[in-house]
């Protein structure tokens, strides 16, 4: 019984370990990340009891989008009524199948978000009074071709129950060969989405048919300031930005000339931030399951031990009755006191005294042929 037990508490504390891992609540939100549209409906509850959110969306991106070369696609959102943390999620998808949707599914590379990340879902908190907002994201085509992309919105509100949007109709591009001189950025080239605080920041440029540079970029207040570039190389180019002294976010663009039409690159969002730990994914659940282990042996060893306190025995009490007594109790009276007393008209036909004297109580009770008290 108690090794039983003892499974059942461990069995309980691997599902608390398991609960508390995968499936702990998110009330203030899922975090920007590349999810699916399935998400949008079913993230903080069943998709089924999502009710029809009145936001409108609209997609727009440029008129001609070339292989390699990053573009943007805006998202304005407008008629917003969200609950009273103001928090709303938007989606950027290529498909409303509500698996593998997303931009990478579709052969499309996200280099930038509104939030300094590189995902296709982003949330945003509205100040006070707001009910409409724009966003965008650059990306860039691997492969030629037509695709359709959507947009939704997923926001809670005055009831309990979530909301959740969707473009009326979608934005559809097609991706065209790029010119050959057309001055551009190369296509192998990642923009860095975050830098250091307190650091000064070397942002390396790659293009290609470039013969100069412009670099802009533009803080929180709007102004837009060029910074001085450098040749490192052909085809390479290198922008000293000041340090950040706090949290911050700026968008830089570059433009560029050469033999074909001049081009101005998408704003793309660089975060500064503090340095964060690097954590293993392993080593934290490598240190989760050596606490469910410690957990369930100290259960275990308690248990052992309150298990084997608690039993009483009926001979604990043994020596203490045997000292109080020795004093007052002889042992011829003590052995005649354990013999059971006669019947009236003495020993029972054919009992010696020595059958009487240990069988005597048995013959009293009953069981043979006797039954006086």
């Amino acid at each position: 019984m108690q090794f039983q037990h003892r499974v059942r508490v461990v069995t309980l504390l691997v599902f608390l370990l398991f609960c508390s891992a995968f499936g702990a609540a998110e009330p203030g939100g899922n975090g920007d990340g590349m999810r699916d549209m399935q998400c949008g409906g079913a993230c903080h509850g069943d998709a089924s009891i999502n009710e029809t959110s009145e936001a409108i969306l609209s997609l727009s991106s440029q008129d001609t989008i070339y292989l390699d070369i990053p573009t943007t696609l805006t998202l304005t959102a407008t008629n917003l009524e969200t609950s009273p943390t103001r928090l709303i999620g938007l989606f950027l998808l290529t498909d409303v199948t509500g698996h593998s949707d997303t931009p990478k599914d579709a052969g499309w590379e996200i280099l930038s978000d509104e939030n300094g990340g590189s995902v296709n879902y982003v949330e945003r908190t509205l100040s006070s009074g707001q009910n409409e907002t724009t966003i965008s994201w650059v990306v860039r085509a691997s492969s030629l071709g037509p695709t359709s992309f959507y947009a939704a919105i997923h926001h809670g509100g005055a009831s309990s129950s979530p909301f959740f949007g969707m473009t009326a109709r979608s934005l559809d591009v097609s991706v065209e060969p790029v010119p050959e001189d057309l001055p551009r950025l190369a296509a192998d080239y990642t923009p860095p989405t975050k830098r250091l605080l307190n650091t000064p920041t070397d942002l390396t440029i790659l293009t290609e048919y470039t013969d100069t540079l412009e670099f802009e970029w533009m803080g929180d207040d709007g102004l837009v300031r060029n910074s001085l570039v450098n040749t490192s190389g052909e085809d390479s180019w290198t922008v000293s930005l000041p340090a950040a002294l706090q949290p911050t976010t700026i968008q830089w663009r570059v433009i560029m000339e050469g033999d074909g039409p001049a081009q101005t690159s998408p704003w793309f969002t660089l975060t500064a931030e503090q340095a964060s730990w690097e954590v293993s994914e392993n080593a934290v659940y490598l240190q989760a399951f050596a606490l469910l282990f410690m957990t369930a042996g100290i259960v275990i060893i308690l248990q052992t031990r309150y298990a084997s306190t608690n039993q009483i025995s009926k001979y604990d009490h043994a020596p203490a009755v045997l000292e109080s007594d020795a004093s007052d109790v002889d042992l011829e009276t003590t052995v005649s006191n354990s013999v059971a007393p006669l019947p009236v008209g003495g020993l029972p036909d054919g009992w010696t005294e020595q059958q009487w004297e240990w069988y005597g109580y048995d013959y009293l009770a009953g069981k043979y042929g006797g039954g006086e008290t």
